[in-house]
């Protein structure tokens, strides 16, 4: 008879540890649910965003119809991946977008506006593969991520200011002169050929880049922005000595491309053919991630 109330304080201990286990897997699966349900609204509104940035690229011709599937394909590996290098790409292209279509008649004029039609796919890969990568690669290494990430973001950083050095530059009043001879004067758009004004807008377009860095993580920018800006001075050397370059013989200026503005036919100087302004940029690019990753071997 004695035994009956133990019995009955065991079952009942029992109980209430087992609604104590029920309870708190409850809880669990509904913290579970909410960051299921967090993730899949901000993937959905990642997606909308993208879908957006894809319908306002190709309406404004900013990019061609194979340079927006390239772009989303970028930026859907960045939403699956990092929202903070997908930011800092939005970023990007948004304000060289801006800055294409800012005086585009002007610029169309002398030459150095962007083709029309928009950028083509193999100019989005240049600017977005290597950091896309990057970031795909931080995943299976994790313990490194910090340090891919400001290597992807120095990355992105350099292509800024390649793009705000070109567009800006080409607005100066002084003419460009070739970064690796001051003597030699060219026309604006030529690779190599460097202004102040386009210096001023490198450092501002990589300056813009490291800012968003800071604002997003917290981490100090200061190689984000040097190792953008300095990726534009390297892009300028490799542009003026290995890229292709022809001369227009009724113009006697050096150009890019076989047919001048002018409409002559261009006769070929100097450079390797297939060393275009692609090749270089990704090349750069390259040297930008490499330099970030040595000199960030502590992160």
């Amino acid at each position: 008879m004695e035994l009956q109330p133990r019995c009955q304080s065991r079952n009942s201990g029992a109980r209430r540890a087992t609604l104590s286990r029920n309870r708190a897997q409850v809880i669990k699966g509904l913290k579970t649910g909410d960051r299921i349900m967090s993730s899949a609204i901000s993937y959905a509104a990642g997606l909308a965003l993208l879908a957006l940035l894809a319908l306002l690229a190709k309406k404004r011709r900013a990019l061609d119809t194979k340079g927006v599937v390239a772009a989303l394909v970028v930026g859907l590996t960045l939403l699956a991946t990092s929202w903070i290098a997908l930011a800092l790409m939005i970023v990007f292209f948004l304000s060289s977008t801006a800055l294409t279509l800012f005086r585009y008649k002007e610029k169309e004029r002398i030459g150095a506006a962007e083709r029309k039609g928009g950028r083509s796919a193999a100019q989005v890969l240049c600017s977005g593969a290597v950091p896309t990568a990057l970031v795909g690669i931080s995943l299976l290494i994790p313990e490194r991520g910090a340090q891919l990430l400001l290597a992807a973001s120095s990355a992105i950083a350099y292509a800024n200011a390649d793009t705000w050095a070109s567009e800006i530059g080409s607005l100066s009043k002084s003419q460009p002169f070739l970064i690796v001879n001051p003597s030699v004067r060219v026309p604006p758009g030529v690779s190599g050929g460097i202004t102040l004004l386009g210096e001023v807008g490198a450092a501002s377009g990589s300056a813009l880049i490291a800012l968003t860095y800071f604002l997003l993580t917290g981490e100090t920018a200061l190689m984000v922005f040097l190792l953008g800006w300095a990726g534009e001075v390297v892009d300028a050397i490799l542009g003026a000595v290995l890229q292709v370059k022809y001369e227009c013989p009724r113009c006697k200026v050096l150009w890019d491309h076989p047919v001048h503005v002018c409409g002559s036919e261009a006769v070929y100087l100097r450079g390797s053919r297939w060393m275009k302004n692609e090749v270089i940029n990704l090349v750069t690019e390259l040297v930008v991630v490499l330099a970030a990753i040595l000199t960030s071997r502590g992160l």
